[in-house]
């Protein structure tokens, strides 16, 4: 008897290794560009304009992926739709790799895009049915850290290979094709219980046709509010991911180019160590706990940006990433408990899709207002919108 149940649980383990890989490698290979972006735009001379068009290709990959082939995984099977969305990501890589214009560093980070929008729902989906004990929390935990890790390491390989090697361009993209080949080997050997993330039966990819994103009517609540955690948590983010060396440089008055381009990695690693601490704590707690700490970070940028200050930077840096990422937890438990098996995959993409979106939409705004109201306006405005964003946000669940 022993023997039989243990089996269940190594198996599991090892399924979910592999999934967790492959959502590490695929946000890994998202942020790995981020600070060579300079470097491409200095050889080739192409304006910021194309460069805001080359991010926005690849939100449009992932949001057409997620907008067609969101629910395909709930039919198809997890981990059918894991290895293709590997390929792509590992795909994307040697274009970056070979990339000599605008125009393939767009197509490189169009494959990208679409990768991520394979793999993103269907790997969150399939770590949380694969918890052995049942812990959903747990696995949407696990999930949202390797999310949060791999965006923070991706910009840091990339700034080290800038330093210390004459080849930043290849290197780090070696290292997402490496684990790429990794992820599909173990995803492909893992044994899979049968009963989770398989096949549907009378299923045909053939008479398969591309199906948009839905979330059941009797769970649009907890969906609207898991959503909108997630959105106001990914918009700190994105901000960091974007300007962040630059309002390192501009605002606070960092001299040091590494270190100012180590802001934004800074972030997603606190970020991702806060996720990792609050599956140990109530979610009633995150829910005011999150927001307070977001709020107050914001206070803190606000002040560096008015003062020029590295350390009231330094200081927003640490709490807004602690704020985020509670309410990160909050946001990735709600829709892992509210979404039933049959609907996970689509209610996880759609989930993953409003984040996208709103990534997309905070960093192309406050591009463009910097350009008409100047950075430090456009940074307080930030600041405002999104402390109102977190207050109601707490107001509205505790309401509820």
């Amino acid at each position: 008897m022993h023997s039989t149940v243990a089996v269940p649980a190594q198996r599991n383990t090892l399924a979910i290794t592999a999934c967790l890989l492959a959502i590490f490698t695929t946000i890994l290979a998202s942020h790995m560009p981020t600070p060579l972006y300079a470097v491409w735009q200095q050889a080739w001379g192409f304006s910021a304009t194309a460069l805001t068009a080359v991010f926005s290709v690849y939100v449009l990959g992932v949001v057409l992926t997620l907008l067609t082939m969101g629910s395909l995984s709930d039919q198809l099977g997890r981990r059918q739709m894991l290895i293709p969305g590997l390929l792509f990501i590992l795909l994307g890589s040697v274009a970056f790799m070979l990339a000599g214009d605008i125009y393939q560093l767009g197509c490189a980070r169009l494959l990208t895009g679409i990768g991520t929008g394979m793999v993103t729902g269907a790997a969150t989906a399939a770590v949380v049915e694969l918890e052995p004990d049942g812990n959903w929390a747990r696995g949407a935990t696990l999930s949202a850290l390797a999310f949060t890790l791999g965006a923070a390491t991706g910009p840091t390989i990339s700034s080290l290979a800038l330093r210390w090697t004459s080849h930043a361009h290849i290197w780090p993209f070696l290292i997402v094709i490496g684990l790429s080949v990794i992820g599909i080997v173990l995803l492909a050997r893992a044994p899979w219980p049968a009963h989770l993330g398989q096949r549907q039966q009378g299923f045909s990819l053939r008479n398969w046709r591309p199906t948009p994103v839905r979330v059941p009517r009797a769970l649009l609540g907890s969906f609207l509010f898991s959503a909108a955690a997630i959105c106001l948590a990914w918009s700190t983010g994105s901000l960091y991911s974007s300007l962040g060396p630059s309002m390192a440089r501009n605002l606070a008055g960092v001299s040091d180019l590494a270190l100012a381009g180590l802001f934004a990695a800074g972030w997603q690693l606190v970020a991702g160590i806060t996720q990792f601490a609050g599956q140990r704590q109530p979610l009633n707690r995150l829910r005011i706990a999150g927001p307070v700490m977001l709020i107050a970070g914001l206070a803190a940028m606000a002040g560096a940006v008015l003062l020029a200050s590295v350390w009231l930077f330094t200081l927003a840096t640490l709490a807004t990433a602690m704020g985020a990422g509670a309410i990160g937890v909050i946001a990735i438990v709600t829709i892992a408990r509210s979404a039933p098996p049959a609907e996970r995959g689509a209610m996880t993409s759609a989930f993953y899709l409003a984040a996208y979106l709103t990534m997309a939409t905070v960093v192309l705004s406050i591009g463009f207002a910097s350009d008409h109201f100047g950075m430090v306006n456009s940074m307080l405005g930030f600041t405002i919108l999104i402390s109102c964003a977190a207050l109601g946000l707490m107001l509205v669940r505790r309401r509820a």
